[in-house]
């Protein structure tokens, strides 16, 4: 049908008369008029009865006039949610993210991105990284942040190089060092995590290099129950700069960060679904968790 028609019988509907329609649509009642018997030509039914030179609704007509103010109504709150979708104000983003920085990190970030965009529904999931790059490549997030090894075609992958520090009860003797190495480390007690993860072995790999003894007191599965051990002065424990940013906007003055030496690195990718097209929302929160993640960068 044509559109053309069909706007003009709307008009004479909602306006009661030809002459109005006609106004409205800065033409000339007898072009309206012939919008309308093109209509009803291409229906092949009447839409109006005419008596004495004004049109009545047949009861078809006001049956086809609800639907097409329905559809109306639809296309406008369509033309609302793209223009909301352009200016990234709805939308669903999911989001995929390994133990640590799920704890405040991650949280922080969305709480802000959501301050900015409160029509955004996001899916903040906690994973393993085995788990969240297996997610990831079968398109289950939007983006994702996880410790990675090699490459996979199914994932795109942002490499972030970072460094290790010590995390050191703050009335420990070694709290005021300004480097921590594995000859002022050894015999200490320490909090590690597991010997799979990649940095208890580099630990393990550099104090032995050292002809050091390495004391692991406690072992962990992540770095976030490891900071409560030093905190309560069971030992001083190796880990990621990312759990250290989650830890140090709690202000606890129980643990001071110390650098460590030789570098222990600690590699994490931002993600994304390889063969899936970004949505305006995944880049705007991607460019913001970029940021945040070169901000711990090392200095070169």
């Amino acid at each position: 049908m044509n559109l053309r028609h069909m706007e003009a019988f709307r008009l004479v509907m909602l306006t009661g008369s030809v002459s109005d329609a006609a106004q409205r649509l800065y033409k000339t009642q007898s072009a309206v008029s012939m919008n309308i018997a093109a209509l009803e030509e291409q229906l092949g039914f009447p839409l109006f009865e005419r008596r004495k030179k004004r049109l009545y609704p047949t009861p078809e007509a006001k049956y086809m006039y609800t639907e097409l103010e329905a559809i109306v109504g639809r296309m406008q709150e369509l033309t609302e949610t793209l223009k909301d979708i352009r200016n990234k104000q709805q939308g669903v983003l999911r989001i995929g993210c390994m133990p640590g920085p799920s704890y405040v990190f991650m949280p922080d970030l969305v709480a802000d991105f959501l301050d900015d965009y409160p029509g955004v529904q996001v899916s903040l999931q906690t994973r393993t990284s085995e788990s969240i790059l297996e997610w990831t490549a079968s398109a289950q997030y939007d983006v994702a942040l996880a410790e990675i090894g090699g490459p996979d075609p199914s994932i795109a992958v942002e490499l972030f190089d970072m460094e290790c520090v010590c995390a050191v009860p703050a009335g420990h003797c070694l709290a005021d060092a300004s480097v921590l190495t594995p000859a002022l480390l050894a015999d200490e007690p320490m909090i590690a995590l597991y010997p799979d993860h990649s940095t208890a072995h580099a630990l393990s790999q550099i104090f032995e290099a050292a002809q050091c003894r390495l004391n692991v007191r406690v072992r962990t599965r992540f770095f976030i129950p490891a900071l409560r051990f030093v905190e309560r002065g069971q030992g001083i424990c190796l880990l990621d700069p990312i759990t250290v940013a989650s830890y140090r906007r709690q202000a606890n003055p129980g643990v001071v960060f110390k650098p460590f030496k030789p570098v222990v690195p600690f590699r994490v990718g931002l993600l994304h679904p390889a063969h899936q097209a970004k949505s305006q929302i995944t880049r705007e929160f991607t460019e913001r968790l970029r940021a945040a993640l070169a901000a711990l960068l090392p200095d070169r």
